[in-house]
Order: structure tokens, then C-alpha cells, then sequence
């Protein structure tokens, strides 16, 4: 066992030889103390000493788990060495200060310590024939355990996580000796990532020395939307709308041809997938290697640091994992450009992308169709109004109430609800129940029909859509199981090409009869429900550099920055009589103007705005825009200016009133909006601006607006505001 050792501690100890003693090889108390620096003990120590005076009768005095640590230590020392020597040696290159035989020296020296860890590295690694005997044992037979879904074989630690692909594609193979399937994610070299780190091969450095990341990996919406795999684009899911069927007994005297009835309608879904790809080329990693820790460096000057890639690579997981949580949800697909990079949200739609064209019509294309390369539509919405905090519960409850009572009663509905919409539902509840003594805070249920479950989204910030639909029937669809981690790795001279390619899609088994007249739609034939809108208009959606807006997705929209300024010369989208809205994302040389000019030469001047400044148009339809209102920035930060009377609310929804001066009494809100809510808080106590329920104001009474209080208000169509609430 000793010999393992001899070369290694030669370079530990830097000796060429062991000292001698009257005639015999010894360890001096130096050798000892620095052994015992690295984790040799005594008895490991006279063990050695003995083999260098015998080693053909070897004394096997070192117990495993002794055997095993000392291998580390040795491993740990001789590769804090390769880096030292490799460093020195890059330095010498780099500078040419160092004659050529100096530098061969020390290549040797370099060559020595690498052949040294490769050795070690075998040594600590676990012996694979001995865990086969140990996992095939008739013992360890019995106590396989493939039933359970965390762990491989019931085994405790970390290893064998089933969330390891190597450990389901084990699991999945046993399985299939019984005559079971599942699904396994394909190997890739990540997973032998990740088995060599299980396997040791990171014990070289502690932990802490490590590159730490502190990317999150975001929840998976599969656990709403189930997850199917093996489909290809266009492949059709079958649903069948069934007509009346039952009548009363009829079978005296009639005939059986002229009293049956019932129909069979055979619906079709296309199913599209979307094309995905990651594509990364790493280079010039030996200067990356400056800036990462160096015992990372396992391929000493080797300029293509694959261990480095290989981490890097974990991390690049986790981020193609959240970019595709994000885009099922909030993705909406645009075809890419030859030779231009795409965003991430732009590779595939999302759940509300995909409602949303169910509701305003898309391209069929079911092949040999009634109805294909036509516009159709499936989704008759629920006209529901602007949902806001007052009146949240009101609506939920009134979209449930239209769903067709066998149907909503049986047991199968949920309503999908985006996740910041939930603390206001339940917020509401708690203000109109909360002073029931069999009020139950926080269900997860429309109050008003308790078997219909509310299923929050998660990521669908500035998302107002509610959808009620059968439980399961909106699915995630993949082509193969594992696929976006599948990496492919080319290395080309210096340079390393890494990419995967996978499919996705977001869609639903049944959805509704397919109408080309959006006019004949009665909402009978549909298996999904939704409000009429899914972003507010107070939001608005980022545009795209060097191009016109588009209120396709979205009535608001807000300018980025281009490459110079941006003259608009028309609103992509935009309908005959429908307001839209444009915000200044940036203005100067990388803003947007609008000149008073072909389809905006009913414009009451040219636009150039400053950043936070709108501008309200409605499309005539000659395809003109009429300008409906112009909108500057708030000049405090959407803080009333002290002692304001009738301050400004363009631009925004939310404000505070600030300290005045003088007693002020609010006679107006400047430039708001009818139908709009503004909600104005308050941060003052001296000369509180104080509210009459008279003038421009319909209140349910006086209000004096104090520290920690708050109204709400709504401006009407006759100029007036009116109270909504207040707290």
C-alpha cells in the first residue's frame, strides 16, 4: 500500500532521497512534523518508514479510513503545488526572463505534479467493482427500494438525489426490468459534471475556495401545468364537442330513424412548437483564469480550462431553466433574423401570449382544416371591467357565475389567477368576511364557489388576466424529455463552441369551436374563460430599439433607447377606434419624435418628448391618428408639490401629499383621466390637505388627509371625482 506513496511524499517532503541512519532509511522529526501537517499520523508515519527499509514485506497497518484521508491530504498538498509550479511557470514564459534550461526544469517539475494528481485522483476514487458487489449482494437486493421518487433505491444522502439525471436514468433502467416506463433525462455532459463532483473529484479544493454563484433557481410552473413530452410541431390534439343526447321514451309507435338525436363535433388543436437554442463560444480563458480562483485550474497551462467550462456550465443550467419558467408564462414569439442574436422572451409564447390570441384571433393551422390559413377565434371573453383592489372578489365572483353551472359545478374548474392579484383577493375578503365568526382567511378557492380552486401564476407581474378552465387541460409540451441541457461542446483551435437545441410550448387540449365571425360567438362552445383584458393600461410594455411601436400585444407602450433618435411614422397594431397610449422610455439623441405629418397630421403639433412624457392617440379610420391628450412627466416624483390645490396626476396612478405650508384644501386633480383610480397617500401631519365633499369632489364625507392615511378616487365622465374608498 506504501508505494502508492513514495514518489508523492518525495515531492511533499521535497527530498530526492529519504535521510539514512546507521544504514537504515528514516524520517526525520522534520519529515514527521510535515507529514503531520497534511494529515499523516503517527502511525502512518512508522508504517512508511518500515516499508522503505522493506518494501517487499509491506506492513498493511493503516486502517481505510486512514488510507483514504491520506490520500486526500497528499492530493490536496501535491495540487496546491501544481498550481504554485504552473503559475511560475506561465510567469517565466510570459516575461522571458528565465534561461531556457530553468524553464524546461521547471516544465518537468510541472509534468512531475500532474502525472502526481492524476495518480492520487485514481487512488481517492471509489472502487466501482466493489459498489456493484455491495448493490447486488443478495442483502443489498432486498433492500432496493425503487419506489421511492426522492431518493435512488431509498438510499440516504446526497449522491443519490434523484434529481441527479444519472440516478433516474439508473432508477428508469431497473424499472424497466419489471415492465415499467419512465421517462429519464437523456446523459449530457453536465451530468458528468455533476457525477464527478458526487464521485470526489472536487475534493481537491475545500468548498469555500470555490466560485460561489448566487443564482436562484425559480419554482417550476409544472406543478400547474403538467408537463408531456414526445410531441412534434403541428401534431393535433383531438377533443369532441358532444350536442344534446337524452330525451323521454319515445319508442311507442315511433320510429327509430325519425327520434334519434345527438351529434358528435370532432375539434382539432395544432399543436405548435416553438425552436429553442442556447449557443455560447468560450475564449480566451487563460485570461479568464486571472480572475478566477486558482484551484479551479485543473489543466494546468493547457489554454482550455474545461473543468472552468464545465462549472460554468452548471450555472448556465440553472439560468436557462429560469429563462424558460419566465418565457412559459410571459413569452411571446418573434421569428428570429439571419445572423442576430433573439431575447430570451422571444423564443417561444407564453401562457398569456397564448390566451391572448385564442381571444383577439390567430392563423388555424390544422392541416386539411375547415378553417385553415383563416383568422379564427375560440375565446369569447367576460366583460368584466378594470380589476383594482375595491373590487377584485366582486368580479372573480362574477366571471365564476357565468361559467355554465355543469361545468363550474363539477369540481374540475379552476381559476388561474396572477400571483400579485392574490394578496389584493384575499386583502378584499378580509374586508367584507373578516368579521364572520366562520370566515376562513386565505383559502385558496372562490369564496362564493368553494369548488372552484384559485391557482396562482407565478412571474406574471403586470398581468390583470383571470382564466378559469378544466383542471389539466393548459399542458407544457417538449419534443424530448431533458433536452435544453442536452450540450453539445465542440473545441475549435483555442475556443470552445457550446449549444443545445430543444422545442417548448405552452397550449391547451380543448379550447373552443374555431369561428371566422368573431360576431357569432356566444360563448357556449369553449372550454376556457377569461376578463377582456390582460394588462392594464397604466402599464406599459417596453417597445423595441429602432422600430415603430406596436400596441399588438399591449394598448401602452413605452420608447427604449436607439441607436439615434427615432422619428415614429406610424403605431403598428393599433385599431380603428382603439386609444393608445406612447410613454419616453429615453429622450435627446436616442429619443423618439413624431412629426405633425402624414398619418399624424392631425396632431395639434410635432411630439419630442422628454422621458416620462405620453402621448394619447385614437386611429380614425382613414388609418390617422387623432391626438386625445398629452401627458408631461410628474415633476416630484409623483409627490404633490406642497400646497398645491389642484396638482397634477398625468402620468401616473399613485401619489403623497407632502408637508404644506398653509392650510390647503384640494379643489381639483390636474389632467387626470375618466375612469382612471388615483390613489393619493399621505405623509404630513402639519396643514394636512383636507377634502370637501362639494365642488369636484363626491365623497361620502369630508376628509381631512392625515400621516398614514389614504383615498382613492375616481374620475367620471361628468368631470367629477368620485370616492372609492378610503383608509
Amino acid at each position: 500500500m506504501y508505494e502508492k506513496f513514495a514518489t508523492v511524499l518525495k515531492t511533499i517532503l521535497r527530498r530526492d532521497k529519504f535521510a539514512e541512519e546507521n544504514g537504515r532509511k528514516v524520517l526525520t522529526a522534520k519529515d514527521r512534523a510535515t507529514m503531520a501537517s497534511v494529515g499523516f499520523g503517527e502511525k502512518f508515519a512508522n508504517g512508511f518508514e518500515d516499508y522503505l527499509n522493506s518494501p517487499e514485506a509491506e506492513a498493511a497497518n493503516v486502517t481505510p479510513g486512514e488510507d483514504n484521508a491520506a490520500i486526500r491530504a497528499v492530493l490536496a498538498q501535491t495540487t496546491d503545488q501544481l498550481v504554485e509550479a504552473s503559475a511560475q511557470l506561465r510567469r517565466y514564459e510570459t516575461e522571458k526572463k528565465a534561461d531556457a534550461s530553468t524553464i524546461a526544469a521547471l516544465q518537468g517539475q510541472v509534468d512531475q505534479l500532474q502525472q502526481n494528481v492524476v495518480a492520487l485522483s485514481e487512488l481517492a476514487e471509489p472502487d466501482p467493482a466493489a459498489q456493484l458487489r455491495q448493490i447486488t449482494s443478495p442483502a443489498q437486493t432486498q433492500a432496493v427500494n425503487l419506489d421511492d421518487t426522492r431518493q435512488l433505491f431509498g438510499r440516504s444522502g446526497e449522491m443519490y438525489s434523484l434529481d441527479r439525471p444519472y440516478n433516474q436514468r439508473a432508477r428508469a433502467a431497473m424499472l424497466a426490468r419489471r415492465g415499467v416506463e419512465v421517462q429519464a433525462q437523456a446523459a449530457s455532459s453536465i451530468d458528468y459534471g455533476t457525477l464527478n463532483a458526487d464521485l470526489g473529484a472536487y475534493y481537491r479544493q475545500a468548498w469555500l475556495q470555490q466560485l460561489q454563484s448566487f443564482l436562484t433557481t425559480l419554482p417550476s410552473c409544472e406543478s400547474i401545468f403538467p408537463l408531456e413530452s414526445g410531441y412534434q410541431d403541428m401534431a393535433t390534439l383531438v377533443n369532441v364537442w358532444l350536442g344534446e343526447m337524452s330525451q323521454a321514451d319515445n319508442t311507442v309507435g315511433s320510429q327509430f330513424s325519425r327520434v334519434t338525436k345527438g351529434n358528435y363535433d370532432f375539434g382539432h388543436e395544432t399543436l405548435r412548437m416553438y425552436g429553442v437554442m442556447f449557443a455560447h463560444t468560450f475564449s480566451d480563458m487563460a485570461a479568464i483564469e486571472k480572475s478566477w480562483i486558482g484551484h479551479l485550474n485543473r489543466e494546468g497551462s493547457d489554454p482550455v480550462k474545461m473543468s472552468f467550462i464545465e462549472y460554468l456550465l452548471t450555472e448556465t443550467a440553472k439560468k436557462l431553466h429560469n429563462e424558460r419558467e419566465l418565457r412559459r408564462i410571459n413569452g411571446v414569439r418573434r421569428n428570429p433574423k439571419v445572423n442576430e442574436p433573439g431575447r430570451a422572451m422571444e423564443a417561444s409564447d407564453g401562457f398569456y401570449e397564448f390566451i391572448r390570441k385564442k381571444v383577439e384571433g390567430h392563423i388555424d393551422f390544422t392541416p386539411d382544416g375547415g378553417t385553415t390559413g383563416k383568422t379564427v377565434y375560440q375565446i369569447k371573453p367576460f366583460e368584466l371591467g378594470e380589476i383594482t383592489p375595491d373590487n377584485i372578489g366582486e368580479l372573480i365572483y362574477q366571471g365564476t357565475s357565468m361559467i355554465p353551472a355543469h361545468i363550474r359545478d363539477s369540481g374540475n374548474v379552476v381559476c388561474y389567477i396572477p400571483s400579485p392579484l392574490l394578496p389584493w383577493y384575499h386583502k378584499y375578503n378580509e374586508a367584507k368576511y373578516g368579521q364572520n365568526t366562520d370566515y376562513n382567511g386565505k383559502i385558496m378557492t372562490v369564496k362564493e364557489y368553494p369548488s372552484v380552486e384559485l391557482v396562482p401564476v407565478p412571474n406574471a407581474d403586470n398581468h390583470h388576466r383571470l382564466v378559469w378552465t378544466l383542471r389539466g387541460n393548459v399542458k407544457l409540451f417538449e419534443q424530448r424529455a431533458g433536452e435544453m441541457l442536452q450540450f453539445r461542446i465542440e473545441q475549435q483551435d483555442w475556443t470552445v463552441k457550446v449549444w443545445s437545441n430543444w422545442k417548448e410550448s405552452v397550449w391547451a387540449v380543448a379550447v373552443g369551436y374555431k369561428y371566422t365571425d368573431r360576431a357569432k360567438m356566444d360563448g357556449s362552445r369553449q372550454l376556457i374563460w377569461c376578463n377582456e383584458y390582460d394588462r392594464p393600461a397604466s402599464f406599459f410594455l417596453e417597445g423595441r430599439p429602432d422600430e415603430n411601436p406596436s400596441v399588438v400585444l399591449h394598448s401602452s407602450v413605452k420608447t427604449v433607447a436607439n441607436s439615434s433618435q427615432l422619428e415614429i411614422t406610424d403605431i403598428e397594431g393599433a385599431q380603428v377606434g382603439q386609444i393608445v397610449a406612447i410613454q419616453c422610455g429615453a429622450d435627446g439623441d436616442y429619443g423618439v419624435t413624431i412629426k405633425k405629418a402624414g398619418l399624424f397630421e392631425l396632431l395639434s403639433a410635432d411630439w419630442t418628448p422628454r422621458t416620462g412624457e405620453v402621448l394619447r392617440l385614437v386611429k380614425r379610420a382613414d388609418g390617422k391618428f387623432v391626438e386625445v391628450a398629452r401627458e408631461t412627466a410628474p415633476a416630484t416624483a409623483y409627490e404633490f408639490e406642497p400646497d398645491a390645490t389642484a396638482p397634477s396626476v398625468a402620468g401616473a396612478t399613485v401619489f403623497v401629499a407632502g408637508v404644506n405650508t398653509k392650510a390647503t384644501a384640494l379643489a381639483d386633480l390636474a389632467d387626470a383621466t375618466a375612469g382612471v383610480v388615483y390613489t393619493i397617500h399621505v405623509a404630513g401631519e402639519a396643514n394636512a390637505t383636507t377634502i370637501a365633499n362639494g365642488g369636484k369632489f363626491v365623497l361620502t364625507a369630508a376628509m381631512t388627509l392625515k400621516a398614514g392615511s389614504l383615498i382613492r378616487l375616481v374620475k367620471a365622465a361628468d368631470g367629477k371625482f368620485y370616492e372609492v374608498s378610503r383608509g
